[in-house]
């Protein structure tokens, strides 16, 4: 596949998510965006969840194959070194989780846990979310070591205290009214990054 358009696909990341939470509170009576979580549009029984499946797994796809272009520019760039690789790996690896996670829904509220639900869980608090983190600072330590692109190992580093931040924030927010804008706040972070990368590597 044409580097461009793997690109491209990353720079897709952040609108198909906003899409799938915009649409599926929408549509969804008594539905907040400010306490609610998005897993919870995908939860067994949660209404058009169909059509937010197709959203879900959209945009993990276009994640997954970002993450393949960046591989190929690491590889390409003949700078390539296990920090790069690693870095790329998990942008792969955050993709693949996010199919995982959707697969495999959060248990709807109030339900008992069941193996689908705990799947979810270990898919996202396991790899999603630190997959996520280290991406971000492995290839801002990759982009200084190799000179490339002054200045966006520093913007890595910054979006990654960000994402930790927020991540940290997420604990006590729990069954609070702000959880759902905390993890909100905490994915726009992971993407706004992936947006810039990939804007990065388009135009270059």
């Amino acid at each position: 596949m044409n580097q461009k358009i793997l690109y491209l696909c990353g720079m897709l990341v952040p609108f198909v998510y906003i899409c799938m939470y915009v649409i599926g509170g929408a549509l969804r009576p008594g539905y907040s965006h400010l306490s609610d979580s998005v897993s919870e549009l995908l939860s067994p029984g949660a209404p058009n969840k169909p059509l937010l499946d197709i959203l879900n797994f959209t945009f993990a796809l276009l994640y997954t194959l970002f993450g393949i272009g960046v591989i190929q520019f690491v590889i390409k760039s003949e700078l390539g070194n296990p920090v790069g690789y690693i870095g790329a790996g998990l942008i792969i690896a955050v993709g693949l989780a996010s199919m995982g996670s959707g697969i495999f829904p959060q248990d709807a509220t109030g339900t008992p846990a069941t193996l689908p639900g705990r799947l979810h869980l270990i898919f996202v608090f396991a790899v999603q979310i630190p997959g996520a983190i280290l991406s971000t600072i492995l290839m801002g330590i990759w982009f200084r070591q190799t000179g490339m692109f002054p200045g966006f190992a520093t913007y890595s580093f910054i979006s990654a205290g960000v994402i930790v931040l927020t991540g940290v924030l997420a604990g006590p927010a729990m069954g609070t009214r702000i959880l759902g804008l905390v993890e909100r706040v905490s994915a726009l972070a992971v993407h706004q990054w992936i947006f810039v990368f990939a804007w990065m590597l388009f135009r270059q």
